[in-house]
């Protein structure tokens, strides 16, 4: 596609690609352009090569930019990486807060939202940018993941206040702690990346509804003589 999606502040907007090649001149007057054209080139090349064997001077010659560049928009490898974790988090954070904005819905309906719109959709947009983080993690510093792991624990919290919910109202059963559960529906849908393949015929979203379908199937509550 032409353009991607982004979130700022839970709204969503195109994101254009940005490519290497003739533009390089214009990237240099455009912070942001550079910005991107960093980021993604990055990406690419952590994907294909690893973290570790990826240079700064590699990326800046993927982007067709200097190392001033680089260091303007981030200050280390260790913290584009961190950003790489920001770009799919934020959209995905601003995806659930969105749904749980509705407070019409029931809680298998949140569930079911929250695993199509927020936890598989976005793949379809970032699934290089998952994989090269669930990857590569192991490289940054323990204070660093500490700052990441605030934004995944409010991500985990909606499914986790969503799934009490529903235990509490009995839309869902009570088979074993809502944590234990929302862990287990998040970690079948955020380790999708692995076999995922954007060109085949089933979009991350469709995946989503198959996977909704089946865990909100397997929580529902029912009478003892269904």
């Amino acid at each position: 596609m032409n353009g991607e999606l982004n979130s700022q502040g839970g709204s969503f907007v195109a994101r254009p690609k940005v490519s290497s090649g003739k533009t390089s001149g214009r990237r240099v007057r455009d912070p942001e352009g550079a910005r991107r054209a960093l980021l993604e080139n990055a990406v690419a090349l952590f994907e294909r090569n690893g973290y570790a064997a990826t240079s700064v001077q590699s990326i800046v010659d993927a982007a067709e930019l200097t190392k001033g560049a680089f260091y303007h928009h981030f200050e280390s490898k260790e913290d584009l990486l961190y950003r790489v974790h920001d770009e799919f988090i934020n959209y995905q954070l601003g995806r659930a807060r969105s749904v749980m904005a509705d407070k019409e819905q029931s809680p298998d309906q949140i569930l079911r939202r929250l695993i199509t719109e927020a936890l598989l959709e976005p793949m379809s947009i970032y699934k290089a940018e998952i994989t090269v983080f669930m990857q590569e993690r192991k490289f940054l510093p323990t204070d660093v993941f500490a700052e990441i792991q605030q934004k995944r624990d409010e991500f985990e919290r909606f499914f986790v206040d969503v799934i009490e919910r529903g235990m509490q109202e009995g839309v869902f059963r009570k088979k074993g702690p809502a944590r234990l559960v929302a862990f287990g529906i998040i970690g079948m849908g955020a380790w999708t990346h692995v076999w995922l393949d954007l060109k085949g015929s089933v979009t991350p979203r469709e995946i989503g509804t198959i996977y909704a379908d089946i865990l909100i199937d397997g929580l529902i509550e029912r009478p003892a003589d269904a």
